[in-house]
């Protein structure tokens, strides 16, 4: 599967890559939502996880304009607080939120889920 993973702490987008690598995935990691969606512009890819919170576009933005421009895109949000802002991003196309830190088990069950929700549309097209 072709991940990005958007995030401004090192450390959370160098663990998921390395996580995320590991197991097969190919994996693109950016530091901010205008990024993200750069990336997204050049490559197509079928799960973006996004962190809320970041600098120069937060994740909620980045969220409203991957949704319009990428609407297959499968959206997972990240945040450190359970806020009005992940509920929002929730209301308005993501997936899940996952709340770090998280474990890694849980990011492995949210690409089981969007696996599934891919072979079940596979199902559908006629």
């Amino acid at each position: 599967m072709k991940i990005l993973v958007a995030d401004d702490d090192p450390i959370i987008r160098k663990l998921l890559c390395e996580v995320l690598t590991d197991d097969g995935h190919k994996v693109s990691a950016v530091t901010n939502g205008a990024q993200a969606v750069k990336e997204a512009q050049r490559e197509r890819f079928e799960l973006f996880f996004s962190d809320v919170h970041m600098p120069v576009m937060n994740g909620l933005e980045t969220l409203r304009i991957m949704r319009s421009v990428f609407p297959q895109l499968t959206v997972v949000m990240m945040d450190s607080y359970p806020d009005q802002l992940v509920k929002q991003a929730e209301n308005e196309g993501a997936l899940t939120c996952i709340h770090k830190p998280f474990d890694l088990k849980e990011v492995r069950n949210v690409i089981e889920k969007v696996k599934e929700l891919t072979r079940q549309q596979s199902f559908c097209v006629p």
